[in-house]
């Protein structure tokens, strides 16, 4: 269980829309099984759908293989189709006819795939033995294709090994790049990167080789990111003054809790705030000591109270602001009332979150503290109804 990740806790909410997309399919077979396998010598006539712990292929199947695994896909025979896999772990040492999309954390492939392989993982590995007979396009961190391509070699990746041969172009965005032995690229070899590229004394390549700079930010993203933030802004503030007009007394009781002990209050607000990142970790431990046989169930009962605490938490996270941006307006004009307070402590608020190197600390400061005012008058009003 040691690749049971935060992204394998991911990939099973993932695994409904893959089954549900699978299950209305027409002369195919669907399996829930703990581990499905396809022993060797055994031939599979249909595509095959499957969610277990391990999904093992060391026959043949005869169709696409649609598989999510809490622990690995391993395909040691034949896949006459295609195979989309979700898990940790995913190995190709048999052959795939069709195309590979993987998401996960780990691909490693020493055996071939006919088309081409999409992958969205951590870490790729394929190998000196492998052989891809279309394009490679990998989304990760550390990727090293050792192997044959008979197409491109595309991708984004934090740092990339290359070696082999490569029938078409290579265009990546990598931070490192290594050629770690004797390439063969017919094409152009061009990469994006901030660092010099090491031992392209190896390379051979048909076109040119081509050493791009990173890409500067996009001006009309940066637009559409300011132009949200503002609307983000607007958004609390209307629903800070609607909060405070809807239940005045309750909202000034809660600015005064703001100033009257911050630090208590923040650490408070936190376990609300990071109550689902708490929820994943709790899970992560659970399901990495659980024994494998109960992992696939754990994963199916704990998946839903961590989308209802990160539920609740954006649901608080509406009117958190609300004290804490009443609070900062009464300090800078004491004679505002509760909603002029409210107005100028948002805009006050919104303009730090402009700054490049403050606007981060605004949600981390402002929605734990926040919340921790309004847990404060919650807890002072339940100690008073048990007093009378």
């Amino acid at each position: 269980m040691r690749y049971l990740s935060r992204r394998a806790l991911f990939l099973a909410g993932a695994c409904a829309v893959v089954l549900a997309i699978a299950l209305p399919a027409a002369a195919a077979e669907t399996s829930n099984a703990e581990f499905v396998i396809i022993p060797e010598g055994d031939v599979f006539p249909e595509d095959l759908y499957a969610g277990a712990i391990r999904v093992v292929v060391d026959g043949t199947l005869e169709g696409d293989l649609v598989a999510f695994a809490a622990e690995d896909v391993v395909i040691t025979g034949t896949v006459t189709g295609s195979v989309t896999a979700i898990a940790p772990t995913v190995r190709v040492e048999g052959r795939v006819e069709g195309s590979l999309r993987v998401s996960g954390n780990r691909l490693e492939i020493d055996g071939s795939v006919g088309r081409d392989v999409v992958a969205a993982v951590v870490s790729a590995d394929l190998g000196p033995e492998s052989d891809v007979g279309e394009d490679v396009l990998i989304w990760g961190w550390d990727v090293a294709s050792l192997g044959s391509v008979g197409g491109d070699v595309q991708g984004t990746q934090r740092n990339l090994e290359i070696a082999g041969s490569v029938s078409g172009d290579v265009d990546v965005a990598v931070n490192r790049l290594t050629v770690a032995g004797a390439l063969d690229v017919v094409g152009d070899f061009g990469y994006r990167s901030s660092n010099d590229a090491t031992g392209l004394d190896q390379l051979t390549a048909g076109g040119t080789i081509v050493a791009k700079e990173p890409l500067p930010p996009n001006i009309r993203v940066r637009a559409l990111t300011l132009l949200g933030r503002f609307m983000v802004i607007l958004f609390l503030s209307i629903a800070a003054l609607t909060t405070a007009y809807g239940w005045p007394g309750r909202t000034s009781q809660a600015i005064a809790e703001v100033g009257r002990a911050p630090v208590r209050r923040w650490l408070m607000g936190a376990l609300i705030v990071f109550s689902p990142l708490i929820a994943v970790a709790v899970t992560t431990l659970i399901v990495g000591l659980a024994p494998a046989a109960a992992a696939f169930p754990l994963l199916l009962v704990l998946i839903p109270l961590i989308l209802a605490l990160s539920g609740l938490s954006l649901a608080f996270s509406l009117v958190a602001g609300a004290p804490v941006v009443g609070w900062l307006g009464g300090v800078m004009f004491r004679r505002l009332e509760l909603y002029g307070a409210i107005l100028v402590g948002s805009i006050a608020v919104g303009v730090v979150w402009y700054l490049p190197w403050l606007g981060w600390l605004v949600p981390l400061l402002v929605l734990p503290l926040g919340l921790g005012a309004w847990s404060a008058t919650w807890r002072q009003e339940a100690t008073a109804s048990r007093a009378d």
